[in-house]
C-alpha cells in the first residue's frame, strides 16, 4: 500500500515547516497507515542501488557505500 494523495500532501506541507514537523507527520502516518512503510521483512526483499547505512536489511545492493566520495550519497 502507498500513501494516499491526502497523506502525501500533508507530508509535503510538513516539509515546509522543518524536520520536527516532518517527524511528527511521519509518526502519525506510521500509526494510521503502517502498510505504507517498509518493515524488516519487506526490506529484506529490496534491492538498493547504494549499500544502505547502519545495516539496514536488504536482499542486495549494487554499489558498496565505500565506493562513494564523502557527501556523494546525499
Amino acid at each position: 500500500m502507498y500513501l494516499t494523495t491526502e497523506q502525501r500532501v500533508a507530508l509535503q506541507v510538513a516539509a515546509e515547516h522543518g524536520i520536527d514537523a516532518i517527524n511528527e507527520r511521519l509518526s502519525w502516518l506510521r500509526t494510521n497507515n503502517p502498510a505504507a512503510f517498509h518493515d524488516s521483512k519487506s526490506l529484506r526483499e529490496r534491492v538498493f542501488l547504494i549499500e544502505p547505512a547502519n545495516g539496514t536489511p536488504c536482499h542486495r545492493f549494487i554499489l558498496p557505500a565505500s565506493t562513494l566520495s564523502p557527501g556523494e550519497s546525499d
